[in-house]
């Protein structure tokens, strides 16, 4: 279906922000914030909002803020090696990322809590990863394996501007997510905006483009191309069907990323998922219509109460 105009969350709760750090069992640290409501209700799922490729926690800003005056717990973290958070000793992988994300969940919840995890591009590669071991545990997996029952686990996800498969990035531009020209020139910010337009929809905002220069300008080189790099080859398409949470998945119908036809796919594949498509919009929902994300989210957690 196509998204119409989105409502504005009720805005019923002051908001306050704390920072923790996670640590995996490779030793990478990761860096997190809390936005939590000022009577936060400790009965309903935590939200835990993971970021894509060459981003960071703060893309989540205006999506966590909105979430959490409506009275939700919201935590975003910096994927490894990205912002704040160190690489840590194990390669960057599609799977290695996933384990992070459990990492972040552990440290933040009791094994009865659920959690709404909601992914963007890369983000949602990790998500779907870690949906599908949770779901390969079994109805009591242990604490390794999903930490509690995967039904009371995971609560829903939120797939946004992403894809089970087919992101096969060229070596070519992996190369050049590495180098240095590359990094000089989004440094520079007409010529960043400019080199990053295919990120975007005809209508995202100069202040959506720039904060999308500044987060991939001031991603490691070396961050970039790894996380680039651990797409080739992903399938985990065998896997969907074993979630049985619900689902709502997010395209912009201008996505030149991942194309809205993987999303589609996406879509189709999980056993309790609708399609949500954003007129006009391209690959970064978060910072085009971040109002968007917020209200899919909150009506799935209201849908399973």
């Amino acid at each position: 279906m196509q998204t119409a105009e989105i409502p504005a969350l009720p805005a019923e709760h002051a908001v306050t922000t704390t920072d923790h750090t996670a640590t995996t069992d490779d030793h990478a640290r990761l860096a997190i914030t809390v936005h939590r409501p000022a009577t936060p209700d400790t009965t309903q799922p935590l939200v835990v909002l993971v970021h894509g490729w060459a981003a960071s926690r703060t893309v989540w800003h205006a999506t966590a803020q909105q979430l959490a005056g409506a009275g939700h717990t919201v935590v975003t973290y910096d994927q490894r090696g990205h912002a704040s958070s160190t690489v840590g000793r194990e390669a960057i992988s599609i799977e290695r990322l996933a384990k992070d994300l459990d990492t972040v969940i552990g440290t933040l919840t009791t094994a009865e809590r659920p959690v709404v995890v909601v992914g963007h591009s890369g983000g949602g590669y990790a998500a779907l990863a870690w949906a599908t071991k949770l779901a390969e545990s079994g109805p009591t997996g242990g604490a390794k394996a999903g930490r509690g029952k995967v039904g009371k686990r995971l609560a829903g996800l939120v797939l946004v501007s992403t894809a089970s498969h087919g992101q096969d990035t060229p070596a070519n531009e992996v190369k050049m997510m590495g180098s240095k020209l590359f990094s000089r020139a989004l440094r520079t910010p007409w010529l960043g905006r400019k080199l990053l337009g295919q990120t975007h929809g005809p209508r995202a905002t100069l202040e959506a483009r720039e904060a999308n220069r500044r987060l991939f300008a001031s991603t490691l080189p070396q961050t970039r191309a790894a996380c680039f790099a651990s797409s080739q080859g992903m399938d985990q398409r065998a896997g969907l069907g074993r979630i049985s949470a619900p689902a709502v998945v997010i395209t912009g119908t201008e996505d030149k990323v991942v194309k809205p036809s993987f999303s589609q796919e996406l879509a189709a594949a999980l056993p309790e998922a609708t399609l949500q498509k954003v007129i006009g919009i391209g690959h970064m929902v978060p910072l085009e219509v971040p109002e968007h994300v917020a209200h899919h989210t909150h009506q799935l957690v209201l849908a399973g109460r």
